[in-house]
């Protein structure tokens, strides 16, 4: 996912603002085994939560067809000043550069990388988008495989640089702005269309499971508070979520993996009530409305 890529020597001071975000304190003190516990805590949310490409990939696979207003304006880059709205922004840049790679547009995905570079410039994470990378992404712009590889490498780079400098909370926000423009992309796709198919309107209300791990996950890297409003706009949309979408867990099975390692789980069926898609749109629209204003 592209949010999840590794987007990522030495990092700059993030700019001030609301919501401003700064270098993670280390508490040296802090038990390694409990350090340990919680990085695979986040490694496992993390891996759980689809990715702007994945959900791009499931829009191309239903048949939906490319709509370049769906995307944040690329005008728009400039405006965003503060540290808070230039993450939130990386992670929407990178959702329509998923997009546009995945639909097989192009220019478009060379100045949706443009507009994710000065955000991270910005940011002082510019390593992850580099002039070389910039220059393989602009040699392989008509070979769809490669130029997802280098997308998907580039925002792996991304989050994995911003952890080893302690600025998770910058990679929390790039993957929920992320998530938040994969949902308003395939529920804009899904209200303009008379008859949805399935698939896509079974992928849209599996996000209910998809936003709890997301949650999880922010709550994790919400060091004092830093990340309030961002949770607060998912636990918002996760009560949308509630009225909107039923979730129906079958037995339990159990099974074992590769290694031997046993593996319990169990089916999950979601389908919406009445007027639930519409529910969530709503919820979707009118959050990432504030995030690119």
């Amino acid at each position: 996912m592209i949010a999840a890529a590794a987007f990522w020597t030495g990092c700059g001071e993030s700019p001030g603002g609301d919501d401003a975000i700064t270098d993670t304190e280390v508490n040296t003190s802090e038990n390694d085994q409990s350090v340990t516990d919680k990085g695979e805590r986040v490694k496992h949310v993390f891996h759980a939560v689809p990715s702007p490409m994945e959900m791009a990939s499931m829009l191309k696979k239903t048949g939906a067809v490319y709509n370049a207003d769906l995307l944040n304006d690329v005008k728009n880059v400039k405006t965003y000043n503060t540290a808070r709205s230039q993450a939130l922004n990386l992670g929407i840049y990178g959702a329509g550069l998923s997009y546009a790679s995945v639909f097989n547009q192009n220019q478009e995905s060379i100045i949706y990388l443009s507009c994710a570079k000065k955000l991270a410039d910005e940011l002082g994470v510019s390593k992850a988008f580099d002039d070389e990378t910039i220059e393989r992404m602009e040699a392989n712009v008509d070979n769809r495989d490669s130029l997802l590889n280098i997308v998907s490498e580039t925002y792996y780079m991304l989050d994995a640089y911003l952890k080893e400098n302690g600025r998770e909370n910058i990679s929390a926000m790039v993957i929920a702005a992320g998530w938040i423009e994969g949902l308003h992309i395939s529920t804009s796709v899904a209200m303009a269309s008379e008859q949805p198919s399935e698939e896509l309107l079974t992928r849209i209300a599996d996000q209910k499971i998809s936003l709890t791990n997301l949650i999880e996950l922010i709550e994790e890297y919400n060091s004092g508070d830093r990340l309030k409003e961002v949770l607060s706009d998912l636990n918002t949309l996760s009560d949308v979520f509630e009225t909107a979408v039923k979730v129906e867990r079958g037995a339990s099975q159990s099974s074992k993996d590769s290694d031997g390692t046993a593996v319990i789980g169990a089916t999950v069926n979601t389908e919406f009530s009445a007027d639930g898609l519409g529910k969530i749109h709503r919820a979707v629209q009118e959050i990432r409305t504030r995030y690119i204003s």
